[in-house]
């Protein structure tokens, strides 16, 4: 009978012991899931852009990452207390186009950091500016204005159309657009922030004909500053946001297999095919439904026309919380009207969504001679900040 007790009790032991392994693996994915979101929210979710702060302190670390890099900085408050703090600098990528690097601020060194704090207690914050104190110079700037590349009309393959890449023996890709967000074109111009934030909710009728659940889902989305952000949590930016990425898309044709394909330069290395073989596109209810949709081209003179159906319902369409359905089909139409400029002109069809068809779009800069640098969507950086 005292065996029996005794070999129950191992086995509880060991039980209650794989119990707690279990809930500690559980508790730390829920937590790193969390850091996750946490490191890749929105500036307007992360930053309270309506206040300032103005600290000093001793360097203790810099993280030299993609996508975002950061100082770490002992700063005693007036209490007398010494605080961690993660100053979020920009992009290595970007900094090192500006000609910063990692050993232009060593620990041990004393800055002084201007910027906007975060959201919450957490000690972090958003370098507006920073000032090296030995040297007194300011230091991670924005980087340098990207110089257009020289006028001249738009590339052309042998037999006479036009390419939406560089030309044989060249490179370059297509920058930032023109507007951060979509918009109606009919609308006059809507005051927005970088993320698609509205200066004046009242103004959410003028970005498009929403029906009544569509708009109240915009609504939310503003109002929590788009914490809920599917791109912050690495999933792709399908519809038009593709093209909202700041930092580049490159189209790849390939005519002799009748495709292009689209690649970013942010996310996860995500790419878009566009077949352009002449095949038919088809209904919505017949694709599988996914985050670019279903795809076919077609030339009219200088302009490509993709008609896309078959969206899942998993991406915000645009910067700033655009709803849509799986009844989203989208007419895009692509314009390489020089050298140095794409035009972007999207027509969005969703019934369920919206009470009318309506237009929006922008411009794309052409970056010439220069490679799309590697942004991926990654918790890389959640160790600076999230202590």
């Amino acid at each position: 009978m005292h065996g029996m007790q005794k070999g129950q009790s191992v086995r509880t032991g060991r039980g209650v012991g794989r119990a707690l392994a279990r809930l500690a693996i559980t508790v730390g994915l829920i937590v790193l899931t969390l850091v996750t979101a946490q490191a890749q929210l929105s500036f307007s979710a992360t930053y309270d852009d309506d206040r300032q702060v103005r600290l000093e302190g001793v360097v203790t670390d810099v993280e030299w990452v993609n996508p975002r890099a950061y100082l770490r900085v002992n700063v005693q408050d007036v209490s007398g207390v010494l605080g961690n703090w993660a100053i979020e600098i920009g992009n290595a990528l970007e900094l090192e186009r500006g000609g910063w690097n990692r050993g232009t601020v060593r620990p041990g060194d004393v800055v002084a950091i201007d910027g906007n704090p975060a959201r919450g207690a957490a000690l972090r914050a958003f370098a507006r500016s920073v000032t090296l104190k030995r040297t007194g110079g300011r230091i991670f700037g924005p980087p340098p204005a990207r110089v257009a590349a020289a006028s001249g009309p738009a590339p052309r393959w042998p037999n006479g159309r036009i390419r939406l890449g560089a030309a044989p023996g060249q490179k370059g890709y297509w920058g930032a657009a023109s507007a951060r967000a979509l918009v109606e074109s009919s609308a006059a111009k809507v005051a927005m922030d970088d993320d698609g934030l509205l200066a004046n909710l009242t103004d959410a009728d003028r970005v498009a004909p929403f029906l009544p659940w569509a708009k109240a889902v915009y609504l939310h989305r503003q109002r929590t500053l788009l914490a809920d952000d599917p791109l912050g949590r690495c999933l792709p930016p399908g519809g038009p946001r593709q093209f909202h990425s700041a930092v580049g898309v490159q189209f790849v044709e390939q005519p002799e297999i009748g495709r292009i394909l689209v690649l970013l330069g942010g996310g996860n290395r995500n790419w878009r095919v566009i077949y352009t073989d002449g095949r038919p596109v088809g209904q919505p209810a017949e694709a599988v439904p996914s985050y670019y949709g279903y795809s076919v081209g077609r030339w009219e003179k200088d302009t490509l026309i993709v008609d896309s159906v078959g969206y899942n319902e998993r991406f915000w369409m645009s910067n700033g919380g655009l709803p849509h359905t799986e009844a989203l089909h989208l007419i895009e139409r692509f314009t390489r009207s020089n050298l140095n400029t794409l035009r972007y002109e999207v027509t969005i069809d969703d019934p369920r969504t919206y009470s009318r068809t309506w237009t929006g779009g922008w411009t794309l800069p052409w970056v010439a001679g220069q490679e799309m640098q590697e942004y991926f969507c990654e918790e890389n950086a959640e160790s600076t900040f999230a202590r």
